[in-house]
């Protein structure tokens, strides 16, 4: 069994899976605010000790002692770690490939008088030269490292393993769904304060970026446009009275007739910062056929933005479901099951283990 803590900027969440022979089992989950309702959120005053009260009133209600804990895994977020497919000369030689692999690393991650601190996964030959394999790297500072395990140590949890966000979300679909033989899928986890893109296929090379607009970032544009409070526009932006393709019209003034007129608004930016991502993607790798775009995280579920993805980049998009493919029989049915998409993940990686 393995207890995942995914730890955001605007909740906590924990996914508690165990591996049987039907496959991965769900045993329980949960989220947790750091911030309470009745209080403005603001990302950039958070501190740890919001992060710690939310996550020791998420396991009390979920009934976890954490100290008895026997596998636990927890992630380094895209901003302080690096996750990059590279490709080496094919050798049995392991300690050759480590010092390899930790020049390839400090190519990427800017060093901060810290020891570069990497984990790695060969995905196998490379199907345009045999010579060489390709390998996905994940690495960070060991600086960055070392407090987040003090972080976790400190809230009475072992130190378990630590993955990297954009793998946990690739991994919370693939173990159970695989990789298109051919082109790739596009993961897009929209978070608080910025959004995970991943793409990956079976012959395509894994490649993952930060985009720095979130959910927080929506729901300011409402306050300011509609002038309205943080609280109401987040009430605003999760309700079916909102739409995103009617974000940015903006009426004309009253009279015998009115116009619309449309605004650059910040979906208009999401899928602008997509569409930058992809061609260059294609421009690296030369692959060009992506199959869906599967939507995560908290803002998922935004109305509206499932089809205004589709039409502004003609790619077939949709809200994924990382639970719908774990066998569990409760009864009460998940609201907003995309934002456990990272948390499911990180509990896959646990039972791999």
């Amino acid at each position: 069994m393995s207890v995942a803590l995914d730890i955001g900027r605007y909740e906590v969440k924990i996914v508690h899976i165990q591996k049987t022979p039907k496959g991965y089992a769900l045993l329980g989950y949960g989220s947790e605010p750091l911030v309470s309702p009745d209080k403005e959120y603001d990302p950039e005053k958070i501190k740890f000790e919001q992060s710690s009260a939310a996550i020791l009133r998420l396991v009390d209600r979920m009934k976890i002692k954490p100290k008895s804990l026997k596998k636990l895994v927890t992630n380094l977020n895209n901003q302080i770690s690096n996750v990059r497919q590279v490709k080496l000369m094919n050798t049995e030689e392991e300690d050759e490939m480590k010092e390899s692999l930790q020049l390839e690393a400090r190519k990427h991650i800017p060093m901060d008088g810290s020891d570069v601190t990497i984990d790695f996964q060969i995905l196998g030959e490379d199907p345009q030269n045999p010579e060489m394999v390709n390998i996905l790297l994940v690495a960070s500072t060991q600086k960055n490292l070392n407090r987040h395990l003090e972080n976790v140590k400190q809230m009475g949890f072992p130190q378990g393993i630590v993955d990297a966000d954009a793998v946990a979300i690739a991994n919370s679909y693939l173990v159970e769904h695989g990789l298109p033989e051919d082109g790739a899928h596009v993961f897009l986890n929209i978070g608080s304060t910025t959004s995970t893109l991943v793409v990956w296929g079976r012959v395509a090379p894994f490649f993952t970026r930060d985009i720095q607009i979130g959910g927080h970032h929506m729901t300011k544009e409402l306050v300011d446009k509609r002038n309205i409070s943080y609280n109401e526009a987040e009430n605003l932006k999760k309700s079916s009275e909102f739409n995103v393709s009617q974000a940015g019209v903006a009426s004309g003034a009253e009279g015998s007739f009115s116009i619309a007129v449309a605004e650059h608004t910040i979906y208009d930016s999401l899928v602008d910062e997509i569409r930058r991502s992809l061609r260059f993607y294609i421009k690296e790798s030369s692959e060009s056929n992506f199959h869906k775009l599967f939507l995560t995280g908290g803002g998922a579920r935004t109305n509206g933005l499932v089809e205004f993805i589709t039409e502004k980049l003609n790619i077939h998009t949709e809200i994924y479901n990382p639970i719908a493919q774990l066998h569990h029989d409760m009864k009460d049915v998940m609201e907003d099951a995309s934002k456990y998409a990272i948390a499911v993940g990180l509990a896959i990686r646990g039972e791999l283990e």
